[in-house]
């Protein structure tokens, strides 16, 4: 069984992945907060934001399907968080694209429940439309903090993992340094049917 390495590590057909993946995840973050940061004195960034929004999931590294299933919800939920506290919800949307898109494990996804916890706090406790940046500033760091417990959560699990032969297949920090660029090249030798 091959084992699992992030999307960031891999080869892609044009660009270096490490420049995709900070390039995407900078626009994607432009986009959602400059169409959050959309008022009556600043349309113009309605117009900007989802565009800055899509053109980040589009550059992310990973499977080209996995980034096109994810274009349409995530954009909608940007554009939902306009609402105020009510609809904090789309942060958990959010956070499932990005899982998607990075390729994390089925072990990863429950970290969603935090995002839609949140929201439910959030709702609670606020309710002005001048409140509305401490709702979007706990939602985002909740989603950033998901996100970073589901890359540890799809670590351990590619760590626990029992290996071919004696030891046990890549640890966390073996996963780090794929994902810092640092490929290591393996061979793997076929048996023939004959063996």
């Amino acid at each position: 069984m091959t084992p699992w390495i992030a999307p960031v590590a891999r080869p892609t057909a044009w660009g270096r992945p490490r420049a995709r993946y900070l390039t995407g995840l900078g626009l994607i973050m432009l986009g959602v907060a400059a169409t959050v940061f959309t008022s009556t004195y600043s349309m113009y960034f309605l117009l900007i934001g989802p565009l800055l929004h899509l053109l980040g999931w589009l550059l992310m590294p990973g499977a080209l399907w996995r980034r096109l299933v994810v274009l349409l919800p995530c954009l909608l939920a940007g554009l939902t968080l306009l609402g105020g506290p009510d609809f904090a919800g789309a942060f958990a949307v959010l956070l499932a694209g990005w899982l998607l898109v990075r390729n994390r494990p089925l072990l990863a996804y429950p970290v969603l429940l935090l995002p839609i916890g949140a929201s439910f706090l959030i709702k609670a406790f606020l309710h002005g439309y001048a409140q509305n940046w401490v709702g979007d500033l706990v939602g985002t760091v909740t989603v950033i903090a998901s996100a970073w417990l589901a890359w540890w959560l799809a670590g351990w699990r590619v760590g626990r993992r029992p290996g071919p032969g004696a030891g046990a297949g890549p640890g966390p920090a073996m996963i780090r340094a794929v994902e810092a660029g640092q490929v290591i090249e393996t061979s793997r030798q076929i048996p023939s049917r004959s063996e």
